[in-house]
């Protein structure tokens, strides 16, 4: 099975990014399975993801991150001996450091990942503001960055979005990006395209 995380801070649109790709990936007649993180916030809604064949594992109790061992690998095992999805989704906490669940998650018995794929989130409309503050999370989400998913671009002017380009760089990002909108789904097939689906 194949391993896509789909990171950013609180309140990128990771969710709806999510649910945007779940369609195409489904009307190809994969399996999907999706991993979310139970952190005070409204993650995918379960009862949707089920609806539509997917199976879900929710990690309460804080950060990803914080309960690799005990949640995420235990969900994965689970996850693989009984659904065996072509494709599992996770969805970590606004700060989780994507190289983690990587690591985590690399040669353990039991869990078969044949790729990963991560995809960092970024609010056009907040980033400028918040980029220092979450410098830190930010650095360790985009090192691991298969794709920036520049989300919001209906919020502020393309200028902004250039400059979003350019201090994602000075953060160490070098990497391609899309243009999105997580809630309409424009640009999503440069997502789709990343991923060979």
């Amino acid at each position: 099975m194949r391993l896509i995380i789909v990171a950013g801070l609180l309140g990128v649109g990771k969710t709806s990014v999510i649910l945007r790709m779940l369609g195409p990936m489904l009307s190809k007649g994969l399996k999907l399975s999706v991993i979310e993180n139970e952190f005070g916030t409204m993650g995918v809604d379960s009862e949707v993801l089920e609806k539509n064949g997917m199976k879900v594992r929710e990690i309460q109790g804080g950060c990803i991150c914080c309960t690799l061992q005990s949640g995420l690998v235990d969900g994965l095992r689970l996850i693989q001996s009984e659904y065996n999805p072509d494709y599992v989704i996770v969805e970590p906490s606004g700060i989780a450091d994507p190289s983690l669940v990587v690591k985590a998650t690399t040669d353990v018995t039991g869990v078969d990942i044949e790729k990963y794929f991560t995809a960092i989130v970024v609010d056009c409309e907040r980033f400028l503001k918040v980029r220092k503050m979450f410098e830190r999370p930010l650095k360790n989400q985009l090192k691991i960055a298969d794709l920036a998913l520049l989300n919001k671009i209906d919020t502020v002017p393309s200028s902004d979005v250039d400059l979003i380009e350019e201090e994602l760089k000075k953060l160490g990002y070098d990497g391609p990006t899309a243009r999105i909108n997580g809630d309409t789904g424009e640009g999503m097939e440069a997502f789709a395209e990343a991923l060979g689906i």
